[in-house]
């Protein structure tokens, strides 16, 4: 089973100073709702590595999976029974940018997180996400 939530705002900001916290991993923990910190193995390149630690301690090798400059990243975590696909994206608008972050999750595990809640509460946390990259955006 599959499934995939999103979070998309529209903010009177410069996309550029949206995405250099994306292409900044030192940043992940001030933004990102489950990351205390972030160190890539080198610049950020497709195919590339992010360790990421988790809140609960547990560090995930975050392979980027897709890296367009300026515009968007796709990171994506593989555990035995759950495949995470995190995307990031900022595109311009004519007032601004829009702010999309969106949580794809697949594998045994996915079925079992949809039934206990997991969407309402990861949709919870990529809104909180998305307004607070933009908050930092702004300053």
């Amino acid at each position: 089973m599959t499934w995939m939530i999103e979070s998309i705002r529209d903010a009177d900001v410069a996309p550029a100073d949206v995405f250099r916290f994306y292409a900044d991993p030192s940043t992940w923990s001030e933004w990102g709702h489950n990351a205390t910190w972030a160190r890539a193995d080198g610049p950020l390149v497709e195919g590339g590595i992010v360790n990421v630690r988790a809140n609960y301690r547990k560090v995930y090798p975050c392979r980027i999976r897709r890296l367009v400059p300026d515009r968007a990243m796709e990171l994506e975590v593989r555990t035995r029974l759950l495949v995470v696909l995190q995307t990031y994206e900022v595109d311009e608008r004519p007032d601004g940018a829009r702010v999309r972050h969106a949580l794809e999750l697949s594998g045994r595990l996915a079925g079992i997180l949809r039934l206990v809640g997991a969407p309402w509460m990861y949709q919870r946390l990529l809104d909180k996400e998305v307004a607070k990259v933009i908050e930092m955006a702004q300053r």
